[in-house]
């Protein structure tokens, strides 16, 4: 079996990108807004912990009870990372510098 060119990959990449980033939205965006909201409150606002824990009790995923918080975040992690990987490479792809043959041909 030959194993898939470099195009190939870009365009597995590119499809699992998109299709594992409408997933991730929601939930990063949740992270995203109550970190800063539990900062911000407390810090600017002068807002107490008790008065602000319950944006941590969403930030953290505790809702979720002891093996969904862990999946929670575990999966947050392993999509943000996927994601910037995946990104970086597509962005390369279509930004970075081009390969060029003896003749000027791109090679990629």
């Amino acid at each position: 079996m030959k194993a898939p060119s470099w195009q190939q990959m870009v365009v597995l990449m590119r499809r699992w990108h998109g299709r594992l980033g409408p997933l991730l939205l929601l939930p990063l965006l949740n992270s995203a807004l109550t970190g800063v909201t539990y900062r911000l409150g407390k810090d600017w606002l002068g807002l107490e912990r008790d008065q602000v824990h319950w944006l941590m009790v969403l930030h953290e995923g505790e809702w979720l009870g002891t093996p969904g918080k862990s999946l929670y975040v575990l999966s947050e992690a392993v999509g943000v990372i996927w994601l910037l990987g995946t990104g970086s490479v597509l962005a390369w792809n279509r930004f970075g510098p081009r390969l060029t043959g003896t003749k000027g041909k791109s090679i990629r």
